[in-house]
C-alpha cells in the first residue's frame, strides 16, 4: 500500500458529530450559541487531530427542542444545545432540582455550584436516568417577567395575566402560584402569540428576548430574577462513553472553553441588551427587596413540596448546601 493510499484511508476515518440547536448563526453578539459552536468545533477538531468533525445544525433545522432531546437520547443526534432542566426532566426527573425559583443569587454562584461536585453528580445521575449527559451548564442570565398590560411590581400585579410558559410542569406551577394563567406555547410561535394577544406576557432573559425581538410586542419588563436562565449542552451518553480517554478529555476541554466564550459574551452585553429593550419603548422595573421577597414567598414553598415528591429531599438539601458553600 502506498503512502498516499494510507493518508486517504486516515482521512476517511474522520467521524462526523451532529450538533443541533434552535438559535441562529452569523453574528457572535446577537447569537451567542454561534460563539459556543465555533469554539467547541474548532477545539474538538484540533485536539483530536481532525478525527472528529462537528457538524452544526442551527435554527431548529432538525426540529424543536423536545424533538432534539428525543434524537439526543436515541443517539441519532450526538449533541444538543439549548435544552433546559425542565426539558431534560421528562427523561431524568433529577434535573428538576435546578428549576426551584429564586434559588441562585447570582450567575457566579450558579457557575461555582454546577462546575463543582454537585454539578458533576447531577450530570452522572441524569446520564444514568436518561442516556443523555449534561456536558455543560450555561447559567447565563436571569429570567424575568414581561407583559403588555401593566407593570408588575408585586405578585398581585400578575393576577389575571396570561403568561406564556414552556411545557415544563415546574414553570407552570410557578406562574400559577403567582396568580397568573400559564399558557404553554412553542418558542417559534411566541412572537405571534404576544402580538395577537393570545398571551399577555412571557418570561425570559434579556438576551433571549432580543433573539426573538420580543421587545417589539411587550410594554413592561420586571427584573424579578425568578429563574436563572440555564441552557444545557447535552451529549449522548453512549457516544460519550465510547470515546477514548484522550478524545473524551478533548470534548470536555472544548466544552469548558466554549462555555467560557458564550457566557462571557452574554455577561458583557447584558447592560446593553437592557438599554436596547428600554429604547424599544419597554418600561423596565427593578423590584425592591421587600417586593422581591413577596415573589419568593409565593413560589418557593409550593414548588419545594412538588420537588420533594419528585426528586427527594436529599438532592434539594445537597443543592442548598452547595449554594451556601459557594456564597461563603
Amino acid at each position: 500500500m502506498s503512502l498516499g493510499t494510507m493518508m486517504i484511508g486516515a482521512a476517511d476515518a474522520q467521524t462526523v458529530v451532529r450538533f443541533g440547536h434552535v438559535d441562529g448563526e452569523g453574528d457572535l453578539l446577537a447569537n451567542p450559541y454561534w460563539a459556543y459552536t465555533e469554539v467547541f468545533s474548532s477545539i474538538v477538531k484540533s485536539h483530536t487531530g481532525g478525527r472528529y468533525e462537528i457538524q452544526v445544525f442551527p435554527n431548529g433545522q432538525l426540529g424543536d427542542l423536545e424533538s432534539l432531546l428525543e434524537q439526543n437520547a436515541r443517539g441519532s443526534l450526538q449533541i444538543v444545545g439549548g435544552l433546559n432542566a425542565g426539558h431534560v426532566a421528562a427523561y431524568a426527573p433529577a434535573a428538576q432540582v435546578l428549576e426551584m425559583p429564586y434559588t441562585f443569587s447570582t450567575t457566579e454562584v450558579a457557575r461555582e455550584v454546577l462546575e463543582g461536585p454537585f454539578g458533576k453528580k447531577l450530570s452522572d445521575t441524569v446520564a444514568e436516568q436518561s442516556g443523555v449527559r449534561i456536558l455543560n451548564y450555561l447559567p447565563s442570565a436571569f429570567r424575568n417577567f414581561s407583559n403588555s398590560v401593566r407593570p408588575i411590581r408585586t405578585p398581585e400585579d400578575m393576577v389575571g395575566l396570561k403568561i406564556r410558559t414552556q411545557q415544563v410542569p415546574i414553570h407552570i406551577k410557578m406562574v400559577e402560584a403567582l396568580g397568573a394563567s400559564p399558557t404553554p406555547i412553542a418558542w417559534a410561535e411566541l412572537y405571534s402569540a404576544l402580538q395577537t394577544g393570545v398571551v399577555d406576557g412571557q418570561e425570559n432573559a434579556p438576551y433571549t428576548m432580543l433573539l426573538a425581538n420580543l421587545q417589539e410586542v411587550q410594554k413592561y419588563y420586571t427584573l424579578d430574577h425568578h429563574l436563572i436562565n440555564m441552557p444545557l449542552i447535552t451529549i449522548n451518553e453512549e457516544f460519550y462513553q465510547g470515546l477514548s480517554d484522550e478524545d473524551r478529555a478533548a470534548f470536555d476541554y472544548a466544552g469548558r472553553q466554549a462555555t467560557f466564550a458564550m457566557l462571557g459574551i452574554i455577561a458583557a452585553k447584558e447592560s446593553q441588551d437592557l438599554k436596547v429593550i428600554e429604547k424599544a419603548g419597554v418600561e423596565i422595573y427593578q423590584p425592591t427587596a421587600e417586593e422581591f421577597q413577596a415573589f419568593v414567598e409565593k413560589t418557593q414553598q409550593p414548588i419545594a413540596e412538588i420537588l420533594t415528591e419528585q426528586v427527594g429531599a436529599e438532592l434539594i438539601s445537597e443543592l442548598q448546601q452547595a449554594i451556601a458553600d459557594a456564597q461563603d
